[in-house]
C-alpha cells in the first residue's frame, strides 16, 4: 500500500471511530436520563429488589387472569340455559274484535328450549296459553302465530 491509501484508510477508520463514540455518548446519555427518572421517585431499593418485586406482581396478575378466564368460561357455560332468544308477534285472531291485542311470545335458550306464551283477546275475554318448546319444536299443537314467534326467536 502506498502512503495515500494508508492516509485514506486511517481517515476512514478515524471517522468510523468518531461516529461510534458519538453514538455511544448518545446511548449513555439516554440511559442516564432513564436511570435518573427511575430513581428520582424516592425509591430506596436497588434495581434487583425492584425487578424481584415486579416479577412477583406479574405472577400474581397472571394468576388472577387465569382465575378470571375460568370464571368467564363457567359464566358462558351457565348462560346457555338462560333465555337468550325472543320472538314476539301481535295479531288479531277474530274478525269481529278490533285491534292487534293478541300476541305470541317465544322465549328460548341457546339450545332452542323454552316456551311460547300466547294470549288470545276476544269480546268475551282473554285466554292465555303456555306451551313447552324443546329444540325449537313443541309436543303441543302450535298456531301459525306461535310457529312464527318461535322462528323469530331462533
Amino acid at each position: 500500500m502506498n502512503e495515500t491509501n494508508l492516509l485514506y484508510l486511517s481517515l476512514g477508520l478515524s471517522g468510523l471511530l468518531l461516529l461510534a463514540v458519538i453514538w455511544l455518548v448518545i446511548r449513555v446519555t439516554k440511559l442516564n436520563q432513564v436511570r435518573k427518572e427511575f430513581f428520582s421517585s424516592g425509591i430506596k431499593k436497588d434495581l434487583e429488589q425492584i425487578l424481584v418485586e415486579q416479577n412477583r406482581s406479574i405472577s400474581i396478575i397472571n394468576k388472577d387472569i387465569r382465575q378470571i378466564e375460568k370464571e368467564i368460561a363457567q359464566g358462558q357455560k351457565d348462560n346457555t340455559q338462560n333465555f337468550q332468544k325472543i320472538g314476539f308477534i301481535r295479531f288479531n285472531p277474530f274478525d269481529d274484535a278490533g285491534g292487534n291485542i293478541s300476541f305470541a311470545l317465544a322465549l328460548l335458550n341457546s339450545h332452542n328450549d323454552g316456551f311460547v306464551l300466547s294470549s288470545l283477546h276476544g269480546r268475551d275475554g282473554t285466554r292465555v296459553y303456555a306451551k313447552v318448546v324443546r329444540s325449537g319444536l313443541s309436543e303441543s299443537q302450535l298456531t301459525e302465530e306461535e310457529v312464527e314467534a318461535i322462528k323469530k326467536a331462533k
